[in-house]
């Protein structure tokens, strides 16, 4: 199939935030333009934790609002636009079409780079690509913790791009990964630059995901809440309903989205 006669999708913002109403048949056409197009492209997605993040960071909200193409990944982030009357895509989670993508990448000659998290993790992706896609060209992987701004981040976007890599996909927090793929998309060149966030632990069972039930039900943040509390009880207690009452006050007229 060719995805990339699908053409651009349409947008709305949410909280200053530019967001394509856009599914999964269009993230692949947006991929195959960034492939096959003269230079690279950053599709990012947003969840709630991204929101609030790009409400203080401005530089991170300038790099969502020009990216090639932004999905929503969490469904407190449809809820909100639903509240503020905005039409986005319906949740979109890499974890749940990675291997549709790898199977595309296979049947296209396109070779993949992983980029992100920790050796030991960025091995076990390797090694669960290759056992499931045994025919997926891998380019290359390297690990998520150097010094990201400096000359060893420029080398490695040219160790990326000479690898001939197609699909570069970074697994880092948010914002540094979507802010180091725009800092060295003009040295990566012609492929497209996923940032993918924690995709690596759940593809390779280090995270386990919550029962169908509960991720088919917008509830998949409660069970990473029960599962990781130290680690995620900011983000969810207190992150969640600071982006719904910033939504319902820009709704009212009582509250200002961040420009830029």
């Amino acid at each position: 199939m060719n995805y990339a006669g699908e053409g651009a999708s349409p947008s709305g913002k949410l909280l200053g935030v530019r967001i394509h109403s856009v599914g999964l048949v269009g993230v692949l056409a947006q991929i195959e333009r960034c492939v096959q197009g003269n230079k690279g492209g950053l599709i990012a997605n947003v969840n709630i934790h991204a929101m609030n993040l790009a409400w203080n960071d401005i530089r991170y909200r300038q790099i969502l609002n020009t990216a090639d193409l932004v999905f929503v990944d969490g469904a407190g982030v449809v809820l909100g636009a639903k509240i503020a009357g905005v039409t986005v895509g319906d949740r979109i989670t890499p974890a749940d079409w990675i291997d549709a993508l790898l199977e595309i990448c296979t049947r296209r000659d396109w070779p993949i780079y992983w980029l992100g998290d920790t050796e030991e993790v960025g091995e076990a992706f390797e090694l669960r690509v290759r056992a499931r896609h045994p025919q997926c060209p891998f380019a290359g992987r390297s690990q998520g913790f150097f010094d990201h701004y400096g000359e060893a981040g420029e080398a490695l976007a040219r160790r990326i791009r000479d690898s001939g890599a197609r699909v570069l996909l970074v697994g880092m927090s948010m914002p540094l990964q979507e802010k180091w793929i725009a800092r060295h998309l003009p040295t990566l060149g012609p492929m497209a630059c996923l940032a993918v966030g924690g995709l690596a632990r759940i593809y390779t069972g280090h995270i386990r995901r919550g029962p169908r039930w509960m991720t088919d039900h917008g509830l998949e943040w409660l069970y990473r809440l029960t599962m990781q509390p130290g680690y995620t009880w900011r983000r969810y207690l207190l992150g969640n309903p600071a982006f719904i009452l910033r939504v319902l006050l820009c709704r009212l007229g009582l509250m200002r989205p961040p420009h830029g």
